[in-house]
């Protein structure tokens, strides 16, 4: 890939960013350059909001699978070391 056709940078630069080369058409950043350039501002401003809208709902469900493991574990806890507990007094009638 040559370094003076292949630039994401302003438009007046030689081999500026998107589609100045061969090579734009696989590189990932010319890509989405393309196709952020093509899209209304309003839609960018909704897909930014929705973004951050399931970060918080996954936010969300992640702190819940969380604690629900964190209670499970201290359930499991307690179980076993009553058991050991329970295994450690023997015993001993006294007639």
């Amino acid at each position: 890939m040559d370094d003076e056709q292949h630039r994401h940078g302003p438009e007046g630069f030689p081999g500026h960013g998107i589609g100045g080369g061969a090579e734009c058409t696989l590189c990932p950043v010319c890509v989405f350059l393309q196709a952020v350039s093509t899209v209304r501002p309003e839609v960018m401003q909704h897909l930014l909001s929705a973004g951050r809208e399931l970060t918080l709902a996954l936010t969300a469900a992640l702190e819940v699978q969380a604690e629900a493991y964190d209670h499970a574990s201290t359930r499991q806890r307690e179980r076993t070391e009553s058991a050991a507990a329970r295994r450690r007094v023997e015993r001993i009638p006294l007639d």
